[in-house]
């Protein structure tokens, strides 16, 4: 993803959402150069637990988010998803650049 953030920012907002501290975030984003994404903490899991998106045990951990892409519209509405199972896998990325340049 880092390597088309520029080509995803010409069509859209990206924003990131974990588990982890504010903190944390800020310390991955910059180890991994993401500066143009803003990242929200979800410390509380109240949104891995509304969109169903949260592993019951990864490898025994709890409260694991599971990797999701959502690409919402401007009238709010989710009109592309994935929801990873397997941990390592990424979201198709060249489905959601194109979703995006068609809703630019």
């Amino acid at each position: 993803m880092q390597s088309r953030i520029q080509e995803i920012n010409q069509v859209g907002t990206v924003l990131g959402i974990s588990v982890d501290s504010p903190f944390s975030q800020a310390k991955w984003a910059e180890q991994e150069k993401f500066p143009d994404v803003t990242f929200l903490s979800d410390l509380g899991k109240e949104a891995v637990q509304a969109y169903d998106t949260m592993y019951t045990d990864l490898r025994g951990m709890k409260g694991v988010a599971k990797r999701s892409a959502f690409l919402v519209d401007k009238t709010g509405t989710i009109v592309k998803l994935e929801v990873k199972e397997v941990a390592g896998e990424l979201p198709d990325l060249d489905g959601f650049i194109g979703e995006m340049k068609k809703l630019a």
